[in-house]
């Protein structure tokens, strides 16, 4: 028996006009018949041609190469050579989609572990979608498939994986809703349509040269875009653009030459491309310029994504230590239980807002009676405002031993703010309480206290730390028996509801005098933004056991 190779575009005669379809085939095997008598006798091979329209501009038709006629056995080892040689040709085409498959799966899986950070998503999309063109066009080299749909589906995948990398770029360099930006995320789509409009009739009027042309200036606002955009934030510093700098530069100057090689060779103007270009490196396997560059440039962002990754871990570590440290001090500054003061009922509660909250209050009693209450709020969270209040706290602890005054005791915190803190600023309102019920306040920018429900009109000081020669004035009032002074934070007045409506002074002021509980549920379940701190003295008549209630958050490592 002989067998006979006929050529790869020779799939048969159904491939032929009026139901032409465009295949991209491996070579075919053909039995000739066998011979009905020992009579040597003639046999006629015909074999039909089609050429698909696109391709007429820069392919001439006919075979792809010559048809071969011998024994069986040799024939099928010929064949066997030219797929082991095609295989080997497409390996470098090969090996680049099968790493963009594996990087875009692990950097969806870098997604699923952050999944707030959306470039991890963008770029595991982009990267799968770009796969999908390599590992087509591979299998159509060794199974017979459509070139009408493989063109669809390559176009299809082109723009989607160029919009997920302008998402990618987006999210990762913190880019802006420009106009250019916008164009480049509108060009693949206009593509898009123009490709589904009537695939046969722009294959018919646009010949391959400027189907080809079309395509690379489609891309060029995208390539503008991303470049402007990495450059501007390399020069800003930002440290993932500077590293990606070059690879993307090596990718798009790729790009630039490898599209330009096929329109001039569609248009006529070169007979051949330059070997170089689909032959950059042959050793250990065939691998093109173009896949040179991307390869470079897929493990250039898979490194960027990993060390961003690292450094986002590393600093989340390092900002719940500080964290968990801020919560120890505030747990300490933030009194547990306050001793009871004879003739007064004390009742305080505090809410932050966050894990760690800007409030603080202090109730020492004095040897001679009465008390120190100090109530205030410093700018800023976490560590630094933590910080501060431990400043604050430690120094009114100490001054207690030596003055009582209120004024005195204001000066001091403020100096010492102004010495030892990095900026920012604390009010606060300093008030020592008489075991007679005699009241004496200065008061630094805080929130004014409230009477039996009715504000007290203080003379109010700039807030600590923002001048060295404040002057805190003494105002004294007297709490009568059976009455209430309320020292609150701001918090309260600044609580907003779901419409952006503050709770106010006039729902401050009808809350008043009730019970430090019910003021702090009734401001959280209005809105809470700020932190909440609540004071409640109420002056006993003789006779009535004192009584403190301290009401305070359970603080647990496990909540931040």
């Amino acid at each position: 028996m002989k067998s006979m190779r006929m050529a790869s575009c020779s799939e048969g005669w159904e491939v032929c006009p009026p139901h032409e379809q465009a295949y991209e085939s491996t070579p075919r095997l053909f039995s000739l018949p066998e011979p009905t008598s020992k009579q040597p006798r003639a046999i006629s091979i015909a074999i039909r041609v089609w050429l698909y329209p696109v391709m007429s501009t820069f392919l001439s038709g006919g075979l792809d190469g010559d048809a071969l006629i011998g024994k069986t056995d040799d024939i099928r080892a010929r064949a066997a050579l030219i797929e082991r040689a095609k295989a080997w040709r497409w390996a470098g085409t090969t090996s680049v989609a099968v790493l963009e498959v594996l990087v875009g799966f692990a950097s969806l899986a870098l997604f699923l572990l952050r999944p707030r950070e959306k470039e991890y998503l963008w770029f595991g999309l982009s990267m799968i979608f770009y796969a999908c063109p390599g590992l087509l066009d591979t299998h159509m080299q060794f199974h017979p498939f459509s070139l009408q749909l493989h063109d669809v589906i390559v176009q299809i995948a082109a723009a989607a994986s160029e919009i997920t990398l302008i998402a990618f770029y987006f999210c990762l360099l913190r880019g802006r809703r420009n106009w250019l930006f916008w164009l480049s995320a509108f060009s693949p789509s206009i593509f898009i349509l123009f490709l589904f409009a009537d695939f046969h009739l722009v294959g018919n009027l646009l010949s391959a040269a400027a189907w080809n042309a079309i395509g690379t200036l489609q891309f060029a606002p995208i390539s503008i875009w991303i470049l402007s955009l990495l450059i501007r934030r390399a020069v800003e510093g930002l440290p993932d653009a500077r590293l990606l700098l070059g690879p993307v530069l090596l990718q798009q100057l790729a790009g630039i030459v490898d599209n330009l090689s096929i329109v001039m060779l569609q248009a006529g103007l070169i007979r051949q491309r330059p070997d170089w270009i689909e032959r950059t490196l042959q050793w250990p396997l065939t691998i093109s310029i173009l896949a040179i560059a991307d390869a470079v440039f897929i493990l250039a962002i898979l490194g960027v994504l990993i060390y961003r990754f690292t450094r986002t871990r590393q600093h989340e570590e390092k900002l719940s230590n500080e964290l968990e440290a801020a919560r120890a001090v505030q747990q300490v500054l933030i009194p547990a239980e306050i001793p009871p003061v004879p003739g007064f009922t004390i009742e305080s509660i505090y809410m932050p807002a966050s894990q760690v909250g800007g409030d603080f209050f202090q109730i020492i009693p004095l040897s001679e009676g009465g008390m120190l209450v100090i109530i205030g709020d410093v700018s800023g969270k976490g560590m630094p405002a933590a910080m501060t209040v431990s400043l604050l706290v430690g120094t009114v602890r100490t001054l207690a031993h030596f003055t009582q005054s209120p004024a005195a005791i204001l000066s001091a915190m403020n100096q010492r703010m102004l010495a030892r803190s990095a900026g920012g600023f604390t009010t606060c309102l300093v008030l020592r309480a008489g075991s007679d019920g005699s009241l004496t306040l200065a008061n630094a920018g805080h929130i004014a206290p409230y009477l039996n429900g009715a504000e007290l009109p203080l003379e109010n000081g700039l807030p600590l730390g923002l001048a060295a020669d404040a002057l805190y004035a003494e105002s004294n009032f007297s709490l009568t028996e059976g009455k209430q002074l309320t020292l609150m934070t701001d918090g309260i007045v600044e609580a907003r509801g779901n419409n952006g409506e503050l709770f106010g002074f006039e729902r401050t002021r009808e809350l008043a005098a009730e019970s430090a509980e019910l003021i702090a549920q009734s401001a959280k379940g209005f809105g809470q933004e700020d932190d909440i701190t609540v004071l409640t003295i109420a002056r006993l008549t003789v006779g009535e056991k004192s009584i403190t209630q301290v009401t305070t958050p359970t603080l647990s490592p496990s909540a931040a």
